[in-house]
């Protein structure tokens, strides 16, 4: 780029020291006395001599030559610029044709070289070589086309499997929520491994305390002994607890489920196992235990949980 604007530059100043010769060549001082003409000039008769008192009359001025109308220099420029931009743009396209030309040239300087690299395989005749190379070519274009075909086939049977198996699953995952809410509904919660367990009672026995006797005063009947009503006491450290236990799986299985109370601090304070055996398909079973408990209150919280589920084995 910096070359392209030297040449401007110097084709610039160029044109402007040509336009000032022929500027100076043309005009005329007012002093110069232009060449005579090849026509004979008229005699012009002699003046009349003045007398030596009076002046003689002033000569009028010699006309001035207009200056000659100046080229602009910018537009001169301009002109040369432009003229250089279709040179450019001719010298591109020539070579964006040789470059056309030279990869033609290489294209068949390949096909030349492979012919003869494949001269020993078919022969001397190069439209020979062509039909082969053509069907070769078809041939590899057909098994492209075979391989793609395949391809997609795997992919849609992949596609279809997936949804095959993404519909089982949300199949076998409603059928799962179906059934849970199902026992939900009758009562019962699940506690894994298809068991479920009902909501349980708890029930503390009461004991009575001593009776108790005070002696009143009455004026009519004077000093007696009256017994006091007693309230009964809640005896803590024993607790009945009942409930039902369910197995919602296909097959006869023995359960064992655990049930465990904590205090405030989370602290165990009592447990029980309840172990149901030959238990059948959707039948609940009712269980009763009266557990010890380590506590002088009534418990915090408690937990359900299964300890096995095993499949009874058929003789």
């Amino acid at each position: 780029m910096s070359s392209f604007r030297r040449i401007v530059f110097l084709a610039a100043l160029g044109f402007l020291a040509m336009s000032a010769e022929s500027a100076s060549s043309q005009t005329t001082t007012p002093g110069e006395v232009s060449p005579p003409s090849s026509t004979q000039p008229a005699i012009a008769p002699a003046p009349t001599p003045l007398p030596p008192s009076l002046p003689g009359p002033a000569s009028p001025p010699a006309p001035r030559a207009a200056p000659p109308k100046k080229a602009d220099p910018l537009q001169a420029m301009f002109d040369e610029l432009a003229k250089l931009r279709e040179q450019v743009i001719q010298l591109r396209s020539q070579l964006a044709s040789q470059t056309l030309r030279a990869e033609s040239s290489e294209r068949e300087l390949t096909e030349f070289r492979q012919y003869i690299a494949d001269h020993d395989d078919y022969g001397e005749d190069f439209s020979k070589y062509e039909a082969v190379k053509a069907e070769a070519e078809k041939e590899a274009r057909r098994k492209a086309v075979e391989e793609s075909r395949q391809q997609r086939d795997l992919e849609k049977a992949e596609r279809a499997a997936r949804m095959q198996a993404a519909r089982a699953q949300r199949a076998e995952q409603n059928a799962v929520t179906n059934e849970i809410q199902k026992y939900r509904r009758l009562g019962f919660s699940p506690l894994g491994l298809d068991v479920f367990v009902s909501k349980m009672a708890f029930f503390y026995e009461s004991k009575d305390r001593q009776q108790r006797t005070r002696i009143d005063y009455d004026p009519l009947i004077g000093t007696y002994i009256r017994p006091i009503q007693t309230v009964p006491d809640t005896d803590y450290s024993q607790m009945t607890i009942s409930g039902s236990v369910l197995n919602a799986s296909d097959e006869i299985r023995n359960l064992g489920v655990a049930v465990t109370f904590f205090d405030g601090n989370g602290n165990q304070v009592g447990h029980e196992i309840v172990q149901i055996n030959n238990a059948r398909p959707d039948v609940p079973y009712p269980f009763t235990s009266k557990i010890e408990m380590a506590l002088n209150r009534q418990f915090d919280s408690s937990s359900t949980y299964v300890l096995y589920a095993d499949v009874v084995e058929d003789d």
